[in-house]
């Protein structure tokens, strides 16, 4: 039983929760099965780490019905119509969390039983507890259509001849809902896109595209964010759009949710990050103060950890940037807001690269050794340290092998799209090249490491042109 769905949800509920499913059980409304309040009240004592041994399912049977013998079918039963119990329970929990919602379905029960009284009465508290919200999200659009198609069924109810204008607020805010969640799908695709080999299908943008540069919606702080995201994505210069784009988030901070102003930001991060790579070095500066203020602001965490690839980033824009005393500050202080599963890898790697930047290459080949390619990241960009750390120790026949593997790794890996996939596969080649050219080929090489335009380590190889003077 510790395996099963039942266990597995349970163990998600915190102690609130787990309190207020025991009422949930016990409610004759719900559950008339008195069987399931007891199996629930032994299975809440086990709780919050339900142990492998009381889940057993003999042991848990007997201490529920200590006087009958076990009963597979009839513990099956019980699993079975607890689970169904716990999922109506998060459901309805999720769903009075959602604003007016279900305000709105009280709304519409009061207008299909002819109750105008209670109608109107519960539309004001309803309007006003939308309008008291700061936020303006896609969220607070589709809620403003939900009570104007709510106020236009009760109007149409009335069955007066006249003009009532919820009709058309109806359209609109289910206009402005649909604008700001597609240009947000559209950015998300676009975005995975510049990662992973991902065949989306942009339907209906370049009608959007043209409607919006026809009618501007700057009153709408979702519509106009996701709109500059847009831009930036799509555009061959998006400087602009993406000082646009800092100063709406500045802005309208505060005017939306914190998931999806978590996905903006991230959004702006990785147009800088794709910058960066591309050696654009003032982008540097400007992704490691995005990067601070989401941390700072706690918006770039995740169950209150730090993702190890926030937590990555940031320590490699600090050695960018050469603050090595504050960045292994970084790396001690915060190792501890990663979560535990991916902590020892994240300081592995960032505690290898850290030394390899102070030219500690003992050290970082020591610590690289231990990382564990979980990710294909990882993978990337441990490989690519490695190449660096051997050529730098004249280590020759590692550093051959390791390109050969590496270029086979490129080849093989259909999870890598073609943009990040492209940097490694011109690092591998211009090194090889840059190792085998005899002096009179090396300002040809040379050349091609400078007008590449995917390519990594690019500086780095230039220094190895010093160096040969």
């Amino acid at each position: 039983m510790h395996n099963s769905k039942l266990i597995a949800l349970l163990k998600t509920f915190n102690t609130k929760e787990l309190r207020e499913f025991k009422d949930f059980v016990s409610s004759p409304f719900y559950n008339k099965n008195q069987e399931l309040v007891q199996f629930y009240a032994y299975l809440k004592k086990l709780a919050p780490d339900f142990s492998i041994k009381k889940t057993k399912r003999e042991n848990a049977y007997a201490n529920v019905f200590p006087d009958q013998p076990y009963n597979e079918k009839h513990l099956n039963y019980l699993m079975s119509f607890l689970l169904k119990l716990a999922e109506k329970y998060i459901g309805l929990i999720k769903y009075e969390c959602k604003g007016i919602l279900p305000d709105y379905h009280i709304l519409i029960s009061c207008v299909e039983r002819d109750l105008p009284k209670h109608y109107q009465n519960r539309y004001q508290k309803s309007l006003q507890k939308l309008e008291n919200s700061e936020l303006r999200d896609a969220n607070y659009y589709y809620q403003k259509y939900l009570l104007s198609d709510a106020a236009d069924q009760f109007f149409q109810n009335q069955k007066l001849r006249r003009f009532d204008k919820n009709l058309q607020y109806a359209s609109d805010n289910l206009d402005l809902f649909y604008l700001s969640s597609k240009l947000k799908y559209t950015c998300e695709m676009l975005d995975r896109q510049k990662v992973l080999s991902a065949d989306y299908q942009h339907n209906m943008i370049e009608e959007i595209v043209n409607y919006l540069n026809k009618k501007p919606h700057h009153q709408h702080p979702s519509i106009d964010i996701y709109y500059q995201i847009f831009l930036t994505l799509t555009k061959v210069n998006g400087e602009t759009h993406f000082e646009n784009l800092k100063q709406l988030l500045d802005i309208h901070f505060n005017r939306i949710s914190p998931k999806e102003i978590k996905q903006m930001y991230l959004a702006t991060l990785n147009f800088c990050i794709r910058k960066v790579r591309k050696k654009e070095e003032k982008y540097v500066k400007e992704a490691f103060d995005l990067f601070l203020k989401g941390i700072e602001t706690r918006l770039l965490y995740e169950n209150d950890h730090l993702s190890p690839w926030t937590f990555k980033n940031v320590i490699k824009l600090g050695l960018r940037l050469k603050q090595f005393d504050w960045t292994e500050q970084f790396i001690l202080t915060y190792q501890n807001h990663l979560d535990e599963e991916f902590r020892q890898n994240a300081l592995n790697y960032n505690l290898a690269d850290l030394f390899y930047y102070k030219k500690e290459l003992g050290k970082a080949l020591e610590y690289l050794q231990k990382v564990e390619y979980s990710d294909v990241f990882y993978a990337l960009n441990s490989k690519e340290m490695l190449l660096k750390i051997y050529y730098e120790m004249n280590e020759e026949e590692a550093l051959h092998n390791l390109l050969a593997s590496f270029r086979v790794y490129l080849r093989r890996n259909k999870l890598i799209s073609d943009n990040v996939r492209l940097p490694y596969q011109n690092f591998i080649t211009l090194l090889s090249q840059t190792i085998k050219s005899e002096p009179g080929q090396r300002s040809f090489v040379k050349e091609k490491i400078k007008n590449t335009e995917s390519l990594t380590a690019r500086n780095w190889l230039l220094q190895i042109y010093k160096d040969f003077k």
